[in-house]
């Protein structure tokens, strides 16, 4: 496994306690994490993050909002080389737009609830970009 230190980690994600997960868990260890809350914002700010291109963009999808599925996309299509990992429930994780939404952004599924170890582990599996 690849070190972890350094990498460039975006996230957009409603739910203020998965947040503070990020906060709490990933920055201690020197990553530079970039996190919003609102998809409209994270959307406005994306063709900002082509250069340089986070390593990793964990997006927290919700069938109910279509603005969390373009999210994905249009991260998908700006920063092509970024791994993207798309935070669901279980329930959604079933569902035909869900799974169609990961095949046409090659977004990993990380189903809620989900361990802080999980979450380490995709960072850990991310070799880091120059910084």
């Amino acid at each position: 496994m690849s070190s972890t230190v350094g990498k460039r980690i975006l996230v957009i994600e409603p739910s203020r306690t998965i947040r503070a997960i990020f906060t709490l868990n990933v920055r201690p260890s020197g990553h530079h994490v970039v996190i919003f809350q609102d998809y409209e914002a994270a959307l406005a700010a994306l063709p900002r993050f082509q250069e340089p291109p986070p390593d990793i963009a964990f997006v927290a999808v919700h069938a109910n909002r279509p603005e969390s599925a373009q999210a994905l996309m249009q991260l998908s299509a700006l920063c092509p080389q970024t791994r993207l990992i798309m935070m669901i429930t279980q329930q959604e994780s079933t569902t035909f737009a869900v799974q169609r939404l990961a095949s046409a952004t090659l977004a990993v599924p990380l189903v809620k609830p989900f361990r802080i170890r999980d979450v380490l582990a995709l960072i850990a599996d991310v070799s880091p970009g120059a910084l």
